[in-house]
């Protein structure tokens, strides 16, 4: 290794080269960059966890190793580091994450603590750099688990209320409608060709859900056989043609039961359009399922919505 590389070191070496020697072998990437940004030592492990290739980063400005937006960002950091009165600082938190640059162009997640030096002719900054994306992809599985139906891959009741919730911190829509469906006879299903063909009939539902639904609406298992849809300004109207389209496309699908025959399945709906603020999803919901228990009642393979938030009455059935 070359000198700005940590070299290597002899047992009769004094105390300092012992310390550079430990940082040369050690897992951890460390990083050392001057005023002007400028990287004027790394490690092994630092060129490692970035994929560059022996001694290429020296002498080359730090941005290399930063994604494009973040470049601004992080040159206001490190000037305002070495103004501070902080002689270290971590960087990152559980609520945050320091994103790299690796030499192939793709991203890795670190863990980050910074601190000052100084040399006899020049001030630095160190940086210890782990690379923590193993733990962050893990911890984004986890969230993903707890977040997803695990039959159907929408997500569940729970996401949904903190999806709903996320929203309405931009803004209440001006009119949005909320869709309750509710697949038609699904227990004689299950007693009739066993539970596994009730799961295909959901697993089913949720693609066509998915497929059909616009990119800004919001959709979730609800619970059993049971979905929910948000769809953000959106009049009735329009909500109950984007319900129809999911309607109709369940209708036409053909099911082979392992028990023998074929067969379809069709689903029922009910939808309320008000200006659904931050705490209003419960009222809404309520509402929702009165007019899907209406389309049921009605002969089921229909869609029932409330016209406006008074009438809770009059409901028509448009299948």
């Amino acid at each position: 290794m070359t000198s700005k590389h940590f070299p290597d070191v002899s047992r009769d070496t004094a105390p300092q080269d012992i310390y550079r020697k430990i940082v040369s072998e050690i897992d951890d990437g460390v990083i050392g960059m001057d005023a002007d940004g400028i990287i004027r030592l790394c490690n092994p492990s630092a060129e490692r966890i970035f994929g560059w290739r022996y001694g290429e980063l020296l002498g080359k400005p730090l941005d290399v190793l930063l994604p494009d937006h973040l470049r601004a960002f992080h040159a206001k950091l490190v000037s305002n580091f070495f103004a501070g009165a902080d002689e270290a600082r971590y960087m990152g938190a559980r609520t945050a994450e320091i994103v790299g640059l690796r030499a192939d162009g793709s991203d890795v997640h670190l863990g980050i603590t910074i601190l000052k030096t100084s040399t006899t002719s020049e001030h630095m900054m160190i940086a210890v750099i782990r690379d923590i994306s193993e733990r962050i992809s893990y911890q984004r599985e986890l969230l993903r688990l707890a977040q997803t139906d695990p039959l159907t891959g929408l997500l569940n009741r729970r996401a949904f209320h903190e999806s709903f919730a996320a929203r309405m911190v931009h803004g209440e829509p001006a009119m949005s409608s909320v869709a309750l469906l509710d697949l038609d006879e699904f227990k004689a299903l299950n007693d009739r060709y066993g539970h596994d063909a009730g799961d295909e009939a959901i697993i089913r539902f949720a693609d066509i859900l998915r497929q059909t639904i616009r990119s800004g609406d919001l959709a979730a298992r609800w619970g059993g056989e049971e979905f929910i849809l948000f769809l953000p300004n959106t009049s009735s109207q329009s909500a109950v043609a984007v319900v129809e389209r999911v309607r109709a496309a369940f209708a036409d699908a053909v099911f082979e039961w392992r028990r023998g025959g074929y067969g379809s399945l069709t689903v029922s709906a009910g939808i309320v359009t008000d200006r659904i603020g931050k705490g209003g999803l419960d009222a809404a919901v309520a509402r929702a399922d009165i007019a899907l228990y209406d389309a049921k009642r009605g002969g089921r393979n229909r869609i029932v919505r409330i016209r406006d938030p008074q009438d809770t009455v009059a409901m028509s059935a448009d299948h």
